[in-house]
């Protein structure tokens, strides 16, 4: 018997469970390969398709790879490795018990215990005691934002809004009645909205960063930066039809100041909680809604009509040590 016909009757080849493996590994390969060739693009809004393209790639290059997968007696593996910080795969496992599995969000807390922040230790003149609860009301309001069912499906910012100092609320409240895409490119500017249509699953949403509290430029303020990641798990009424978990986790990345204004040199209505300014950006998101001001997973673009490039997305999209990705990933 000949060699091609052996390596047509090899037991590995016969086993439909082994081939689709063997299939993935090689199309991950020549991934690697291109990854090589490209310069990385940072997306603000990344992308994600069902990426049905991939097949057809890996398909084509299985050729001339079976063999050496044969010879040298490789066995791919059928789950991948722990899940890298700043990336999310291309392709890897969906399962919706385990959502955030292959993703960064894994390993991360549910809810606000995720953004820490140090032990408690006064900053110039404010006391250990102010430090934590000025950190305490950062964290109140960050889970207001971007956590509270309230907001997140109920699209009602009142009782956010209500926890800043009186002249803020009087501009964050006008802010809030306006439709989305009359604040800043599209999201809402202070909070976090799921469109109508998607559901989050119990197992989040998650969170990962950190406060750290400075003395402000006048006497009486507090300034705490935030630096943090939320990820929020979608359902899927399919999820055997997906690629990655990139099409049901979307990432909210945000560094944030809010400054805590108290004392003689503020009027009564400026004393409390302030928000100076936000930076953001979005990963995993579905680009139609996010021109609306609204959050929707990935799964919610079109198929791409064209392959990605298969480039990794900046780090910063996941982790807060890096900066806040810039550029838009969704065409315009």
């Amino acid at each position: 018997m000949d060699e091609d016909n052996l390596l047509e009757t090899h037991p590995d080849l016969m086993d439909p469970d082994w081939r689709k493996h063997a299939q993935t590994d090689a199309w991950l390969g020549a991934k690697k390969d291109r990854k090589q060739l490209r310069k990385q693009q940072n997306r603000a809004r990344r992308r994600p398709s069902r990426r049905w393209w991939g097949f057809a790639a890996f398909l084509l290059v299985l050729a001339v790879t079976t063999t050496a997968i044969v010879l040298a007696g490789r066995r791919p593996a059928h789950d991948a490795g722990p899940p890298d910080p700043t990336s999310v795969p291309d392709v890897a496992p969906v399962d919706l018990a385990r959502p955030y599995a292959h993703t960064p969000a894994d390993v991360w807390p549910k809810g606000v215990d995720g953004i820490t922040a140090p032990a408690p230790a006064a900053v110039g003149s404010f006391k250990a005691e102010t430090v934590t609860e000025a950190y305490a009301k950062v964290k109140q309001a960050i889970t207001a934002a971007h956590l509270d069912p309230a907001v997140l499906t109920g699209h009602d910012g009142k009782a956010y809004a209500a926890l800043f100092a009186a002249d803020d609320r009087d501009q964050i409240v006008p802010e809030l009645a306006k439709k989305p895409e009359k604040n800043r490119g599209g999201f809402a500017a202070y909070v976090t909205e799921i469109a109508d249509g998607y559901h989050l699953l119990d197992a989040g949403p998650r969170t990962f960063g950190t406060l750290t509290a400075r003395a402000g430029a006048k006497p009486g303020e507090l300034v705490v930066e935030a630096k943090y990641a939320v990820a929020y798990a979608f359902d899927h009424a399919h999820p055997k039809e997906l690629l990655s978990p990139a099409e049901i986790v979307t990432f909210e990345r945000l560094d944030e100041t809010y400054v805590l204004r108290s004392g003689s040199s503020f009027a009564e209505s400026s004393q409390g909680l302030w928000l100076e300014n936000t930076s953001s950006a979005y990963s995993s998101v579905g680009c139609a809604a996010a021109k609306e001001g609204y959050l929707a997973p990935g799964y919610a673009n079109p198929p791409a009509p064209v392959p990605t490039t298969g480039e990794r997305d900046a780090p910063g999209y996941y982790d807060p040590k890096y900066p806040v990705p810039t550029l838009d990933g969704c065409p315009d």
